[in-house]
This record gives C-alpha cells, sequence and structure tokens, in this order.
C-alpha cells in the first residue's frame, strides 16, 4: 500500500503558512500526517494551528521546547532561560495561554518528548531534537555525526523525524538509517544562507509498503499578509519581530532585539510568569 506522509514541524502559531502547506499536500497525495513539535509560540494564531492539524487527524503530537515552556511554568512559573529571552518566554506564553483554551495548553504542556509510529512495518521514530529532551543545538544541520546517531541509538525504528533547527535536511545515521528534518512551517529562517525567502517549509515521505520511495522537500508561497493583520490586532507581544521574520526570512530574535523591545515596553522588571499577570492588571 502506498502512502505520503506530510512532515511538520515548527508552525510558531503561524496558521496562514500552515493552511497553505496543509492545501499544498492535500494536492500532493498526502495520506497521513505527523507532527514532529513547536506547533505554537511566537505567532497569533495557536488554538488555530492545533485546531487545524486535528483536523487531519495528524498521527504524531511530540513536545517542543516552546511546548516545553509551557510545562515548566505551570510546573514553577519559570522557564529555563535567561535574560531578556526569560522575560520574553514568560510574555508569549502568557499570550497563549490567554488564546489556547484550557485544555489545550495543559495538553501540549504535557506531551511526549518521543513517538513511534508505524506505517506497514516501517517503524518512524518522531521527536522536536532529541529523544530525551525538545531542545539545544545538537542537530544543527553541521553538527557532528554522533549527535544524529543519538536519534536511532536506543530505537528500533527505521527513520528518524525530527525539527528545531527550522532548516531542511536529510542525512543517515552510522547505522544507514535516514533521518529527515522537514523545515519550518512557520519560521522558515534563512540567515547565513545564500537563499534568502520566507516560504513556508515541509516535506512528503513517499512509502510503499515499508519501503522508502523517495523524500520531497517542499517550499509554499503564502499571503502573510492575513498572518501581519492577526498580529496587530492581536496585539502580539514582541510582533515587530515576528513581522519582520515573515518579511524578510531573516532571523529577527537576537538577545539584542529582544532587550531593546523589553525596554521599549518596560517589560524588564517581569520575572515570571504570575508576575506578568499581577503587572497587567
Amino acid at each position: 500500500m502506498s502512502r505520503n506522509l506530510c512532515l511538520i514541524a515548527d508552525v510558531h502559531g503561524n496558521a496562514s503558512a500552515l493552511k497553505a502547506v496543509l492545501n499544498d499536500a492535500a494536492k500532493a497525495g498526502c495520506t497521513d500526517y505527523l507532527s514532529v513539535g513547536d506547533i505554537t509560540k511566537r505567532g497569533p494564531q495557536p488554538q488555530e494551528c492545533v485546531n487545524l492539524l486535528r483536523q487531519v487527524k495528524t498521527k504524531s503530537w511530540v513536545m517542543g521546547n516552546h511546548e516545553k515552556t509551557y510545562h515548566d511554568m505551570l510546573v514553577d512559573h519559570d522557564p529555563h532561560t535567561q535574560g531578556a529571552k526569560k522575560i520574553m518566554e514568560i510574555i508569549l506564553n502568557a499570550y497563549d495561554y490567554f488564546y489556547l483554551n484550557d485544555l489545550t495548553y495543559q495538553w501540549l504542556a504535557n506531551l511526549p518528548y518521543l513517538q513511534l509510529c508505524q506505517f506497514e512495518g516501517l517503524k518512524i521514530a518522531i521527536m522536536h531534537s532529541l529523544p530525551n529532551k525538545p531542545w539545544g543545538n545538537e542537530t544543527n544541520p553541521r553538527s557532528d555525526q554522533e549527535n544524529f546517531d543519538q536519534m536511532l541509538k536506543k530505537s528500533a525504528a527505521d527513520l528518524a523525524v525530527y525539527g528545531h533547527t527550522h532548516k531542511q535536511l536529510m542525512r543517515y545515521s552510522t547505522q544507514d538509517r535516514l533521518v529527515i528534518n522537514p523545515g519550518s512551517v512557520g519560521m522558515p529562517t534563512t540567515s547565513g544562507t545564500w537563499q534568502h525567502n520566507n516560504l513556508a517549509q515541509y516535506a512528503i515521505l513517499r512509502l510503499a509498503g515499508s519501503d522508502v520511495l523517495g523524500v520531497e522537500f517542499r517550499r509554499v508561497t503564502y499571503d502573510i499578509q492575513p498572518e501581519i493583520m492577526a498580529a496587530h490586532e492581536r496585539n502580539l507581544p514582541y510582533g515587530d519581530l515576528y513581522c519582520g521574520l515573515l518579511r524578510t526570512g531573516e532571523y529577527t530574535y537576537s538577545v539584542e532585539q529582544i532587550e531593546e523591545y523589553n525596554q521599549r515596553h518596560q517589560y524588564d522588571s517581569i520575572t515570571n510568569f504570575k508576575e506578568y499577570f499581577a503587572w497587567k492588571k
């Protein structure tokens, strides 16, 4: 039986990009959908993105580093980041807490790090970065081979799909098992590369039974104006940085840019989740 798996990563609350990807995937004959985390956070429409993925009966749901901050704040009201980025995480989590319904927020905060999906005998390990953690820099495209081997080291899976780096990638483990990153749907940053664009990224894994026929990396154009309008209408925190990234494809969330935004909006005094809600009142 042939199947075309749509691989989706790093939507980041960008419902406009996700709609375009799902429409393109349907036209390309995709039969199944896999998500590898960071569905929400930074974009203006987190609940809409979850709803869209539920509508296509997405088969995998794993925790990204941004959903991990939901969990951290529910436990001790403090993200495991420091400085200007810590303030940003607190404020963006509060935004998502408002726009996600309570059950969805709790559900995202408790997703697993790793999920195993099987299609006609082919086992696929789904993770956001590594099996034991959804954060870190170990899986950047130019990282050491041993980091990619770690994805499948203790697994019976035939291949791994991950996200996090916002870079499309296909490579092999030293055991000749396939590793795929479909790129980012909602925040496809191209800084440091020869090609600059803001196209929504995803991938299609084409199967025939348990055989991999091919991997197709796709980039989809979409109208960014509705997304920018949603950011403005909902008064999205750090909206200037978000809209700048959508327009250029350049990464806009440097520590310096975040610090400047925090100072401009007098966010510097915020130290935890509860305190932010008190400050807003």
